[in-house]
């Protein structure tokens, strides 16, 4: 189990941080983001991925300070959101990794076999 976390997280004091940071938050912020990452940790596949994460920490830090409204800065979407995010970290998906499975594996079928 240690290692699966280690593997998922990479460096747990890293990620223990980004916890803090997020309690730290004002809210309806702090909520959001927990919302988003648990959310999007069901397509991560990596530690990379704690780069996704912090980036949208200090966007929501930047956006609590200058109060910026979290529906603002997240838009109609959550989804959406989140979705435009992991795009920008396509190695660090699940999702990708599934896809160019599927691409591959077709790819094969269709390819005669001499």
């Amino acid at each position: 189990m240690a290692n699966l976390l280690k593997k998922l997280i990479g460096d747990k004091q890293r990620y223990h941080q980004f916890q803090r940071d997020v309690a730290a938050l004002p809210q309806p912020y702090a909520a959001t983001l927990q919302a988003l990452e648990t959310y999007m940790w069901n397509f991560a596949k990596g530690e990379g991925f704690m780069d996704a994460l912090e980036a949208i920490l200090h966007l929501f830090q930047e956006s609590a300070a200058d109060q910026v409204p979290v529906t603002q800065v997240i838009g109609d979407d959550p989804v959406k959101f989140c979705d435009d995010i992991m795009a920008q970290y396509p190695d660090d998906l699940w999702l990708i990794t599934y896809q160019n499975r599927l691409r591959q594996r077709i790819k094969t079928i269709e390819t005669p076999h001499h």
